[in-house]
Formats: structure tokens, C-alpha cells, sequence
């Protein structure tokens, strides 16, 4: 078995992808590995390809089964992970996580804590071995954001630092400052999000480097109550802006009492989703529809304190 490490090459989950279609055309069978990574970057890709893709893959189930909605969804732990401005309207503590193992192979984990107007949120991903013959490869990445937000009036703004690390099969880091903000009118919230609007490339140990792809998205929510213990969010975002494709993602949330259900659309494929929250802990669970790698679940768990 022998690893590819002679070239070093810019390893973005694009061209991740691309490499291990080229594998699995020399091999049927590695198929289905093929699918677990796609799978992996599939979500956080059409938002934010290329450098920086895992973080899109976030820590709530809960956004995740509204099409990955960010931009003025978040007001969990999850806040620090999507559009950190929304730290400006955070009321208490909470801790986030979320862990899944496609097929037995790939695996990818998030914990996430938010606080009155401070965040902070750590990732990994590992694709396993994905073999062929004499070759094969591993992506195995670490990621750590750091974000703090000040809410003025109806408004508030938000920075958020990300650092990424390449563990294999090359190793490289790299870090990105996003700016987000988020405003409040009544039952409606609007929100932007400047991703690596400040940026140092990932710079490989053999000197090449790649490039953190800014991405501005542009989100909109509307939040009603027509009953007691009965709330409706609706919301979208648009995303590549700024460099394109233009992406539209979003969904509905209903909340009676403790329970909720969710239906999106992340760009690809539908969405859908659920939630219980007891005595201060919420369980969400989500699922993502691909017509050519079928449905992936995803379960997260919240703390509120």
C-alpha cells in the first residue's frame, strides 16, 4: 500500500472529489467510498467550495434540516458556526454537537459552545483509506472558530476567525476572518455573511498554496406566532453572490409546544427534519435526499444552561 505524497498539490474538497472519482474508475467497487466523501462535501460545497468547505457542514442538525440555512437562521450554539453576528441576540449558554459515520468509513464531528455575544466551535473530518490496487489516499482535517459579536439598536455585527489544518495526505493550514451581519425588524430578520473577507492562503510544507474563496450570502427570516407555544420560521438565503454560482437554500420550521418538524431545500436536494427539547437538552435530526447517494442522517445534541 502506498500513499500518494510525491507531488504536493492544492487539496480542497473539490479536487477531493475529482480524485476520487479517478480512483473509482479504476475500480467499481470503490463506489460507494467515492459516495461517502461526495457525501461529506456535498452540503457545505455549493455554499462554500473549495477551501473552508468543511466548516459548512457546521454543528446543527437543526439548520441543516432547512437546507442549510445560516445567514439569519441560528439563535442556539449553533450561532457561532453560521453567522456570527447572530451572538448579538443570544440569551444564554449552550453547548452544541454533532457526529456522523457514513458507511462505516468516513466520519465527521463538531462540538460548538455559544454565549451572550462569544463563540467557539472545533471540527474534524476523516475520510478513511480510500484504496485502489497499490494506491489510495486519506483527507483527514481539523478546524477550530473563534467568534464574537456587539448587537447596536435593531443591528448587530459579528467576526468570526476560522483556522483550518490539512493532516493528510498533505499537511497544510491556513485561517480565514468572516464578517456577518444581522438585523431585527419585528418578526423579520435579515442577514449577511462575508465569508474570508480576510484570509491567509493554506500553505503547504513542499510551498504551494491555496486560496480561501471569499462567498457573500444573503439571508432573510420570518418568525410568527399565531398561537401560544406555537411558532413558524420560515427562511432563505442566497448564496455566491459575490464569485458565483448563484445558490438559493432555505426551508419552514414549525415548533408546537416541545416538538418540531422542518422542510428544506439545500440547493441539491430536499431536506427534512425533526426536534425534541426536554428539561433544557434538544435532539435534532435531519436528513438530506441525493437522488445518486440516497439519504443521509445527521443527529445533534444541544445544552442550554
Amino acid at each position: 500500500m502506498t500513499h500518494a505524497r510525491n507531488t504536493q498539490v492544492p487539496l480542497s474538497p473539490r479536487n477531493l472529489r475529482r480524485r476520487s472519482v479517478a480512483i473509482a474508475k479504476r475500480s467499481p467497487a470503490l463506489l460507494i467510498v467515492v459516495g461517502v466523501v461526495m457525501l461529506l462535501f456535498g452540503v457545505a460545497g455549493r455554499a462554500t467550495d473549495g477551501v473552508g468547505a468543511v466548516f459548512g457542514l457546521g454543528v446543527s442538525a437543526r439548520s441543516l434540516g432547512v437546507g442549510g440555512a445560516r445567514a439569519a437562521f441560528a439563535d442556539d450554539a449553533s450561532a457561532s458556526t453560521l453567522n456570527p453576528a447572530s451572538l448579538g441576540w443570544v440569551k444564554q449558554m449552550g453547548v452544541g454537537s454533532l457526529y456522523m459515520e457514513e458507511f462505516g468509513g468516513a466520519s465527521y464531528g463538531s462540538l460548538a459552545f455559544a454565549a451572550p455575544y462569544v463563540g467557539l466551535s472545533t471540527l474534524f473530518v476523516d475520510s478513511g483509506w480510500i484504496s485502489s490496487g497499490d494506491s489510495g489516499f486519506r483527507f483527514a482535517a481539523q478546524g477550530l472558530t473563534v467568534s464574537a459579536a456587539v448587537p447596536v439598536g435593531p443591528v448587530a455585527g459579528g467576526l468570526r476567525w476560522r483556522f483550518l489544518r490539512y493532516g493528510q495526505p498533505f499537511e497544510a493550514h491556513g485561517w480565514a476572518l468572516d464578517a456577518g451581519l444581522l438585523a431585527r425588524f419585528g418578526p423579520v430578520k435579515v442577514g449577511a455573511i462575508l465569508d474570508a473577507a480576510v484570509s491567509a492562503p493554506m500553505a503547504f510544507a513542499a510551498g504551494s498554496v491555496e486560496n480561501w474563496i471569499p462567498n457573500l450570502c444573503l439571508g432573510v427570516a420570518l418568525t410568527l406566532t399565531p398561537y401560544p407555544d406555537v411558532t413558524w420560521i420560515t427562511t432563505v438565503d442566497v448564496e455566491g453572490v459575490l464569485h458565483g454560482p448563484i445558490g438559493l437554500r432555505g426551508g419552514s420550521e414549525a415548533w408546537v409546544g416541545p416538538l418540531a418538524a422542518r422542510l428544506g431545500w439545500d440547493g441539491d436536494g430536499p431536506t427534512f427534519g425533526l426536534s425534541v427539547r426536554v428539561l433544557g437538552f434538544e435532539v435534532d435530526w435531519s436528513c438530506a435526499v441525493r437522488s445518486d447517494l440516497g439519504v443521509s442522517h445527521r443527529v445533534s445534541l444541544e445544552v442550554l444552561f
